[in-house]
């Protein structure tokens, strides 16, 4: 059996932050101690964060993981006080607003002058804190995930002073991220960021990343070393899904969690509910969405459908209204075909038994997951008829009574605790 492990893991997002980065590193530091390690985690005090999905019920994950937090430097939180006199209000997510002139102004100076993201302010008080850490603590492993980005400049500062075993976990690409894509940048704005990717690629014993395929092929042309690379999906928490109940309803609930902005791919499902006109025709049909929504799409969907808008649910809520679903529906972004990012929530999706809809124009790494859903599938830009045809198809089928989910019983490869152990294979394999 592998010796204890102290793993020091930096992430910006920790409990009681939301949303679905925070669960990547939650469910792994949860594991990693059920296996006997110790993960030390550095995330940002949530009184200087600069996140506004908060979710409170995830702490019971981590109650026995031992935790620092620090103070940040955040001009997030300035954003949005002036833009709407509320420091979390209007804090972007996954995007770079771009609309009034203040948006315009603040937009070129991230994407300028604050490389590689705005989350920078945080770097040199979690690099206080780790290495008082490491003066104290015999640390194996050092572990920094992205976004934000920058916190892979702590883990360079680490390796470099210290010269520790070092994973970088690349949740989102970084020069590649699809917001970068079509905006104003001066050319050494874009080489510095370009330089301090290629610094961090290479100086680290392994790079994760949540899809391969694609992705893997663009950071195999930045690294020496080419078998540093791996892919570890997003996973299900077997436990949380085993103790949450099915709600039983009177109408085909099609369902939807997490974040959607008009930077996703919602225009073929749009038309999609537009021919179909559920209100119109009077189908027992609802939507129900769950999340940051951007108010125009919940407006356009309400048009022609019942739409239920539930707001920033916890996550056990959000897995309660999945395992609750007739049809599941997942966005991704635009502008993601060169990497062929894979959504977290997918294989939450999948673990529910509901048919899925995925809504991506780059279909490889989605495919490949969606083949364990006997139902499912990927549409594309030109899956309109398709796309009606199928929720027609299984709306019909549950007024007949002969709706079915399918069977959950070839996906233990990807729940969290598998997953992890995948994690640890890595570490014990540049230990070696």
């Amino acid at each position: 059996m592998t010796s204890k492990l102290n793993i020091l893991i930096i992430t910006y997002y920790w409990p009681p932050s939301g949303g679905s980065g925070v669960q990547r590193w939650m469910y792994f530091s949860k594991y990693l101690k059920e296996m006997g390690h110790n993960p030390i985690v550095v995330s940002v005090d949530e009184k200087y964060a600069s996140y506004n999905q908060k979710d409170y019920s995830l702490l019971k994950e981590i109650d026995n993981i031992e935790t620092y937090k620090t103070k940040s430097f955040d001009l997030l939180k300035l954003y949005s006080f002036i833009k709407s006199g509320n420091t979390t209000k209007s804090i972007p997510q996954s995007y770079i607003p771009n609309k009034s002139f203040f948006d315009k102004f603040t937009s070129f100076l991230r994407l300028n002058f604050f490389i590689p993201d705005s989350r920078v302010g945080w770097n040199q008080y979690a690099y206080k804190k780790a290495i008082n850490i490491i003066s104290n603590k015999k640390i194996d492993c050092l572990i920094t995930t992205g976004p934000p980005h920058s916190t892979h400049l702590i883990g360079l500062k680490i390796h470099n002073k210290y010269k520790l075993k070092w994973i970088v976990d690349l949740r989102d690409p970084w020069t590649e991220i699809f917001y970068l894509k079509n905006r104003f940048r001066f050319n050494f704005s874009r080489q510095k960021n370009k330089k301090l990717e290629s610094e961090v690629l290479e100086n680290s014993d392994a790079i994760i990343t949540t899809v391969e395929e694609k992705y893997h092929k663009i950071l195999s042309d930045k690294v020496s070393n080419k078998e540093k690379i791996f892919k570890i999906y997003n996973g299900f928490d077997k436990s949380v899904y085993e103790k949450i109940s099915i709600d039983k309803t009177d109408q085909f609930n099609i369902v939807f969690t997490g974040v959607l902005s008009k930077n996703h791919n919602y225009k073929v499902f749009r038309d999609a509910i537009e021919v179909l006109s559920p209100k119109k025709n009077k189908l027992r049909i609802k939507l129900i969405l769950a999340g940051k929504i951007d108010v125009d799409l919940k407006n356009i969907f309400s048009e022609n459908i019942e739409t239920d808008y539930k707001g920033y649910v916890n996550h056990e809520e959000a897995i309660r209204l999945i395992k609750s679903s007739h049809l599941l529906v997942n966005f991704t972004y635009e502008n993601t075909e060169e990497t062929d990012m894979l959504s977290g929530k997918l294989i939450e999706y999948i673990a529910s038994g509901t048919p899925i809809i995925n809504f991506s124009n780059s279909s490889k790494e989605s495919e490949n997951v969606l083949k364990l859903s006997k139902k499912s599938f990927n549409a594309d830009s030109s899956s309109e008829k398709k796309v009606v045809k199928f929720i027609n198809d299984e709306y019909n089928d549950w007024i007949a009574g002969d709706y079915q989910k399918s069977a959950i019983d070839n996906i233990d490869h990807l729940s969290r605790e598998s997953l992890t152990k995948k994690l640890l294979d890595i570490i014990n394999k540049i230990n070696s």
